[in-house]
Order: structure tokens, then sequence, then C-alpha cells
């Protein structure tokens, strides 16, 4: 579909009843969106990196306490989380969109796939902890709140991430995927803000940020970076809505919200689109607020992000 199109009618739909217009845009999106596929592999390897991750930094998952920030639709990222080792995710999202028809759907994709599952699990699918709580993912009855009691899994929504009810150093990691990109850049300094509060002394942010304009996924007739063509005003006519909506952020920003929020960078894996980089430096036209950043940085699709409240000395 091409992206102006797809522009069109997540406007209309933004624009229907409270609530109306919430299930609409789920039939559209269960019909010829993201959707329309049941395929958990993705967020599961989401939350695979991110356990990686936490290793690399010599934390572990193991008897741990995550906080989610962006559940969304599935509860894939979540699950993954626990098949690591978590010992609780508290899991929040700004509007109540998770729906447990696609959680069961995911988990009899994973039941029918279980050697693929466990393949992309790698060395963690060897450990008595994955296998034990595996088979029980796979012979758990379809009763929602029994599958989240089992994980010790909490689903808070809605809830702003800026504000929890949550207590002081409660939780050990702090992590979404491919969500930051969607919160404006107030809020989201409220939201590490927040973060450092409820995060332990020694407690990790493990954050992945998709760089890219989200319509080149579904376009292929325009480049990840055709969004850093339009002023903010135009691209707000475009993709100013809760469905669409992407703050365009480049990695530098993310970085220094980061530091201004009062985070220690730690480590920082970023990915560059070279074809975008290409076209930037033959003179792709951007919207003054990109003007005097590099190339690089503009071309920057995702980036994994580490932080810290209280560095290890």
């Amino acid at each position: 579909m091409r992206w102006k199109v797809k522009a069109r009618i997540q406007n209309l739909v933004a624009r229907l009843p409270a609530g109306l217009n919430d299930r609409a845009y789920y039939l559209i999106q269960r019909k010829v969106g993201s959707l329309r596929r049941v395929d958990p592999t993705s967020r599961l390897k989401g939350a695979i990196l991110t356990v990686r991750y936490l290793s690399e930094a010599g934390r572990v998952a193991d008897s741990g306490t995550f906080l989610e920030v962006g559940t969304g639709h599935q509860l894939n990222f979540a699950i993954g989380l626990w098949l690591c080792g978590a010992s609780r995710v508290v899991t929040i999202d700004l509007n109540r969109y998770l729906k447990p028809s696609l959680v069961w759907k995911d988990i009899a994709f994973v039941r029918k796939n279980e050697s693929q599952v466990c393949a992309l699990f790698g060395e963690l699918a060897q450990r008595a902890c994955f296998q034990e709580r595996l088979a029980k993912l796979l012979d758990c009855p379809a009763d929602f709140d029994r599958l989240l009691s089992m994980m010790n899994v909490s689903y808070l929504a809605p809830a702003d991430a800026g504000s929890l009810n949550l207590e002081s150093q409660s939780v050990d990691y702090h992590v979404s995927y491919t969500v930051l990109e969607h919160i404006p850049p107030d809020d989201l300094r409220q939201v590490l803000r927040e973060g450092a509060r409820v995060l332990v002394p020694d407690g990790l942010f493990v954050h992945f940020v998709d760089l890219s304009d989200h319509f080149s996924q579904a376009d292929d007739s325009i480049a990840s970076i055709n969004f850093l063509r339009f002023s903010a005003q135009v691209w707000s006519r475009y993709a100013g809505n809760r469905y669409m909506y992407h703050n365009r952020l480049r990695l530098d920003d993310f970085q220094q919200i980061l530091s201004s929020s009062g985070l220690k960078i730690m480590r920082v894996d970023a990915a560059v689109d070279h074809k975008a980089l290409q076209s930037l430096r033959s003179g792709f036209p951007l919207d003054t607020r990109f003007r005097t950043k590099s190339a690089e940085i503009n071309a920057t699709a995702s980036a994994w992000l580490v932080a810290c409240r209280e560095c290890p000395p």
C-alpha cells in the first residue's frame, strides 16, 4: 500500500469516536496490516537480544524484574523475557491494546514450530529453566489470567510510563522494543526519569529504537529516510495521529535525551542504512531540522541503547 494512502486511512480512523477508532484500526491491521500474519519470532528475538546485552554488561535475567514500556497488541516480548529466566515482568501501555486472542495464536505458532523457536534462543534453550518454562507455556490452558499468573506478568493499561504506581528501586531492568520512537521528546524525558526512580541502583536501561520511516516498511517506493524531508507541520498532517506518530528523533537526539535525563550511556549499537546514506550524499532533500546533522546520523535506521542510573566504577 502506498504510504500516502495509508496515512489518509489512519487519519480518518483516528477521527472516529473513541473506542470505535481502536476497533476499526485493529480490524484493518488484522486484514491488511502488520497483524495479518501470526509470527512472534521478531519480538521473541528482541527479548533474546535484550538478555544478551544484559549478559554482556555483567547482568543476568534470572530472578530479575523487568519493566517493559509499550506492550502493544501481543505479549511476545514479555514471553521471551520469561523464557530467558525473568522472575517478573511488568508490562505497561498508554492504551489497552493487548488482545488475548492474538496471544493464543502466537503460542499456537510456538507449539507448531517448537524446534524453530528453540533454535532462535540458541544456547539459552539448553538451560533447564527454559525447557521447563517452554513446556509450561505449551501446555497452558486457554485462560489468560492463568497465563499471566504462571509467568508472573503484570499488564498495566492504560498506564503512563512517566508516572508509575511502583515503588522506588523495585525494578532491575527498564526495557522496550521499537517503542521510544513513538513517544514525544518531553514525555520521553519523563519516562526515563521515572524509570530511573523505579530502577535499582545498579539496574540497566536496554532499549531498541527503530529510527526509520515506518511507512517505508510497507511501501518500498520510498526510502527509510523519506520522513526527514518534511517540516514538522507537514509531517504532522501525514502522521500526527495516535496510530502512526513518530518523533523522528535521530540517534544523537536520543543520546542527548538519555544524558539530560540523568542517565549514563554505556553502549550504543547503531545500524546505518547504506542505501539511505548514499541518497543523502547524493543530495536527498532534508528539512532544516536535519540539515545540520551528519549523513551517518540521519541514515541510522535503528539502534540498541544501554544506559544506567549509577554505573559501577
